[in-house]
């Protein structure tokens, strides 16, 4: 029956030519997309508690409660109905998770406030926001407090008396920027998640996990996620003459995993054709090489992400397919 049928599927076959949000003309609910992103993260994000503790845990709390008040309160003077689409609990989850666990309770407070009423609901709420709510609002908490942004924090026992402890020690990412091989500890370790870095952006392989159940229940389709890890793998070969520790560096490190599945796909702010999709999923990760290996910040995936959002218009318009019937001038 055609209430089976995945939203991929749907999307693809039943409007060619209308491929726009998902929450305007398909039969796939976003709350339920919503809910399914919500448990593709689950584990990334209970492993991020396990690893850097209490604050991680007050992180995702204070981040998802600031978002969705912020969306009741504004659909509230706008005298607008309040959304259940669970919209704003992804943008919550997606913020806590791209911060480190050490910055004061408050920052993902403003950054959700930030993202939820500056970059989404302005532009008139899901579906006709140019920018991705949580990075905007990250990239504005890294601009304004580039120091305690840019913190890399080792993970911690649940509950440990000591607190966290921030380290100024090489990330395998930077290890492999500075050209020099990964060792296997440091490939399973990134693997893992047992290294200092932001709240979950660590989790490389539930995350990647994460990315396939979304794959799997056609949330997402593989153009963008695909393309992207490609792209990167593929410069890091070229770049590193060969050597593979450095390309898995640059694929399970940093926020790649996070950023290629969870951010980059984002409904809103990305291409609605598959051949735009592979455009811009090329481009994020020839840009995001860019950054790792020409500027002093070895992560950058917050602003490539946030330029390509800006580029998905242009690229909308220029890979729109001909209207079936139509006759070209002579």
């Amino acid at each position: 029956m055609e209430q089976n049928r995945s939203f991929q599927d749907f999307r693809s076959e039943r409007y060619p030519m209308m491929e726009a949000s998902p929450h305007l003309l398909f039969w796939e609910k976003t709350d339920r997309i919503m809910k399914l992103v919500v448990l593709a993260l689950l584990p990334s994000v209970l492993a991020s508690i396990v690893f850097f503790g209490w604050r991680s845990l007050l992180l995702y709390v204070i981040s998802i409660v600031t978002c969705v008040t912020c969306e009741i309160l504004w659909c509230k003077i706008r005298q607008h109905a309040v959304p259940k689409d669970f919209s704003a609990v992804v943008t919550g989850v997606l913020l806590a998770m791209s911060i480190p666990a050490s910055v004061p309770l408050w920052y993902p407070a403003v950054g959700g406030a930030i993202g939820i009423v500056l970059a989404k609901e302005l532009f008139g709420g899901i579906g006709r926001n140019l920018l991705n709510p949580a990075l905007t609002g990250r990239a504005v908490l890294r601009l304004v407090f580039a120091q305690e942004m840019s913190a890399n924090v080792q993970p911690q026992p649940f509950f440990s008396p000591n607190g966290l402890d921030v380290v100024s020690s090489a990330t395998p990412l930077m290890t492999a920027n500075a050209g020099e091989s990964l060792s296997s500890s440091q490939m399973i370790d990134s693997l893992t998640g047992l290294i200092a870095g932001k709240n979950a952006e660590t989790t490389a392989i539930l995350l990647l996990l994460g990315g396939l159940f979304l794959l799997y229940k056609r949330v997402i389709s593989w153009h963008i996620p695909l393309c992207m890890i490609a792209t990167v793998a593929l410069v890091a070969f070229i770049a590193s003459q060969g050597d593979l520790t450095i390309v898995f560096a640059h694929v399970f490190g940093g926020a790649t995993m996070l950023g290629a599945f969870f951010m980059a796909t984002d409904y809103s702010t990305s291409p609605t054709t598959p051949r735009g999709e592979i455009i811009y999923g090329v481009c994020c990760g020839l840009l995001l090489m860019a950054w790792r290996l020409f500027t002093s910040m070895p992560e950058g995936m917050t602003f490539i992400l946030l330029i390509m959002n800006c580029f998905v218009p242009l690229i909308d318009y220029l890979i729109i397919p001909k209207v079936y019937g139509e006759k070209t001038r002579n």
